[in-house]
């Protein structure tokens, strides 16, 4: 996981962390993506308060911000400020592959684009470079490489 990260971040600080996009196929929603945006925010709330000194809240999806598309910048800097959070977490998932068994075709998630934006000043603390994609044979589901996804982030941030 190639990331930028330009500063460390305090013990204690608050972290909101924003709806994450559902994954797509194509460009587009997906019905056997649903919830994975949702799956995404709630076990990187979980590794981030497993794995960290830090205070991490998940943000309610509302009709304004929510689970099927991307967050603007500003729009969770909003929220942040209303939450009184030092820092929000802006992840979206991109392409995915849940292939029927016996295909064999892998099941891949993407994480597309991820970022911690300070509330104070609107600064990028970290950043992801790159796409990542976690792939796995076909055998269950792809919901296994969201909770990777999510460890990945958290440690990440946290280094």
């Amino acid at each position: 996981m190639s990331v930028t990260k330009s500063e460390p971040i305090a013990n204690g600080s608050k972290i909101l962390i924003m709806p994450s996009r559902d994954v797509v196929q194509g460009g587009k929603a997906h019905a056997r993506g649903e919830g994975s945006g949702k799956n995404l925010q709630v076990a990187v709330q979980r590794e981030l308060s497993t794995l960290t000194p830090f205070k991490a809240t998940s943000f309610d999806a509302d009709a304004k911000l929510n689970h099927s598309a991307s967050i603007a910048k500003s729009d969770a800097l909003e929220a942040g400020k209303s939450a009184a959070a030092d820092y929000v977490l802006i992840l979206d998932l991109g392409e995915f592959r849940n292939a029927a068994p016996m295909t064999f075709r892998s099941d891949f998630v993407t994480l597309q684009s991820g970022s911690l934006v300070r509330v104070s000043d609107g600064k990028e603390t970290w950043v992801l470079n790159n796409p990542v994609v976690l792939e796995k044979s076909n055998i269950g589901n792809h919901l296994i490489l969201i909770d990777n996804l999510a460890k990945l982030v958290a440690e990440s941030i946290v280094r």
